[in-house]
Formats: structure tokens, C-alpha cells, sequence
């Protein structure tokens, strides 16, 4: 019986050094919109947290009053304690990026408000600048563990594991789903990118997980789009969202709440589309082309009884 007991226990410890354990991940990325102001001065901007991403934070902002005007870029260091990030404008003249101002934040605890002092670059001035999220849970904690499969294609295996299954746990590492996706692949080398980022903007956030496609040097990746439901409290693979063209990423504009796709064949021919989403469905709204030939296509679209209706054309 002892003996038996031995070889179950070695058996045992083979399999687990054969076979990876994987347990679950914090979702640690998270774009973040803010309403607010700098002084008395109202502001929208929105904040791109990446941790994964040596750590980093990118977003934009603009004067309410001047919606129209060219975001104010926000770069800085992922936040710890403290935070502080700075804001710059292209200079024409200079043909460069130029710091006009900083944000500092003494004690950072949460994602849901940002408070703390804004220094114009130039005269040293100091006025007090007051941020609230726009998305009401914007601190969720949300955990996640996709199953690591093995590719069918031999070549494949040395840099790429393949997964169909994503599994979302609560903060207290509860399972709240598993959602079923397409064969996808991941490159081994590196993290799989996740992000919390509103794209139906309905003030939750959704999950956007990226996978690859092996051995592509244009277009190498995609995403899945996984909406949240507050009614049912769990996230959906919205077909709407997740396109039939596997090059389609969905960018996400969350100051003027606009999701696009652009495409670019290296030659000069690139495009543009632009959508707005009504009932977690994506309709047209504007389309914008170029040719090598300097040839450009710009197309206005409003949406007339659940459709994108053509309202103008201008060619040049």
C-alpha cells in the first residue's frame, strides 16, 4: 500500500510539472471618462490606465465649451500613491509635442474621482482641477482565466497557445461566468492584453480582450468585445461588436462617444469609419477615404429608422 501511495504522489508531481498551472489574473488595464474642471473651467477627458504597459497612462481632454477644438494630450506614469501626469500640445512651428501643464495628485485611492492641482507650464500658476468618472463602476475588480490549449498546427505550438473560453471572477475570485469563444491564439512570449473600457457607453465598463493571428505582419491582432449587461450583471459576445472581418479593430473615442475602424495598406490607400451605437447595435455615421492617388472620399450618414441613411457626399 505504501508503494502504491509513493507512485500515486510521483505520478502525481510529474503531471504538475508537465502540465502549467494557470490561476486566475487581475484585469489591471481600464480606460476611465471624467467630467470635471480646471479652476472654473469645464472639462471631459478620458484616461487610458495601463499597467501592463510598463506602467503608463495616456488619455486626452478638452474644454467643454469648445468641443470642437483638438484634444489636449495626458501622458504620465501609471499612479501608485501619488499621481501626476502631464498634458501637451503639438507645436507647428517646432513640429514637436510641447508640456503645457501638469496635473499632481497627492493620494491616489480610486479611479472614480481625481482631484488635486493643476500647474500652467509656463507661469508656474496653480489652480485646483476636480475630475468625476462618468462610469459607475469605475473601481470594479474583476478577475479572469482563459483555458490554454494546445495548436492544432505543429509549427504553431513554439510561440502560440491556442483558447476558446474566457472565465470572469468577481473581486473575491467568485466565478460570475464563462463566456465561449472562437479558436483564438496568444503568443506565448507575452501578456494577454485585457482592458475594462466603455464601448456601448452606457456608464459600465466591458471587457476587451485581444488575441493574435500567427505569423501575420499587417493586422497581427484582433478583439473581442464583451459587453456588460447591469440587468443580468454578467457580459455579453455581442455580434454587433464583434465584426465578421478579423482585421476590424474597434477604436474607441470616449469624447465624443464614437467607435471607428480604419484600414491602411501601407501604399498610401487608408480609410475610415466612424460609428455611434444606439441599443448596443453599431450604425454608420460617417466614412472618410484616401487612394495614393490623393484621391478623397468623405461620406455623412444619419440614422433614419434603425438604418444609416446616406445625407451627403464630397469627393476631391
Amino acid at each position: 500500500m505504501k508503494l502504491k501511495v509513493n507512485r500515486l504522489f510521483i505520478g502525481l508531481l510529474l503531471i504538475g510539472s508537465i502540465m502549467p498551472v494557470f490561476s486566475q489574473q487581475k484585469i489591471k488595464d481600464r480606460t476611465i471618462t471624467y467630467e470635471g474642471s480646471i479652476d472654473k473651467y469645464p472639462v471631459k477627458a478620458f484616461i487610458q490606465y495601463g499597467y501592463s504597459n510598463k506602467g503608463s497612462v495616456y488619455g486626452k481632454y478638452i474644454y467643454t465649451k469648445y468641443p470642437n477644438n483638438e484634444p489636449i494630450m495626458l501622458s504620465g506614469d501609471a499612479p501608485k500613491k501619488a499621481f501626476t501626469f502631464r498634458e501637451e500640445v503639438y507645436d507647428t512651428k517646432k513640429g514637436a509635442f510641447k508640456t503645457t501643464g501638469k496635473f499632481s495628485i497627492e493620494s491616489f485611492s480610486q479611479y472614480d474621482k481625481l482631484e488635486g492641482k493643476w500647474q500652467n507650464a509656463s507661469t508656474s500658476s496653480i489652480v485646483d482641477f476636480h475630475l468625476k468618472a462618468v462610469e459607475k463602476n469605475a473601481d470594479v475588480v474583476y478577475y479572469y482565466e482563459v483555458n490554454r490549449l494546445t495548436c492544432e498546427e505543429e509549427d504553431y505550438n513554439k510561440y502560440y497557445y491556442r483558447f476558446n473560453r474566457v472565465k470572469i471572477f468577481d473581486e473575491n475570485k467568485k466565478l460570475i461566468q464563462t463566456i465561449s469563444l472562437p479558436d483564438s491564439f496568444a503568443y506565448k512570449k507575452s501578456p494577454l492584453s485585457i482592458s475594462l473600457e466603455d464601448y456601448n457607453f452606457d456608464g459600465y465598463l466591458d471587457i476587451v480582450l485581444s488575441h493574435d493571428y500567427p505569423f501575420v505582419t499587417r493586422g497581427d491582432y484582433g478583439q473581442y468585445y464583451l459587453i456588460y449587461n447591469p440587468t443580468s450583471k454578467q457580459f455579453v459576445y455581442n455580434k454587433s461588436f464583434n465584426m465578421a472581418e478579423p482585421s476590424k479593430v474597434i477604436l474607441l473615442n470616449p469624447l465624443k462617444q464614437t467607435l471607428s475602424t480604419v484600414t491602411a495598406d501601407g501604399n498610401g490607400n487608408e480609410s475610415e469609419t466612424t460609428y455611434t451605437v444606439i441599443d448596443n447595435k453599431l450604425y454608420k455615421i460617417a466614412y472618410w477615404e484616401s487612394t495614393e492617388e490623393n484621391d478623397l472620399l468623405e461620406i455623412k450618414y444619419k440614422v433614419i429608422n434603425g438604418k444609416s441613411v446616406e445625407v451627403s457626399r464630397k469627393t476631391k
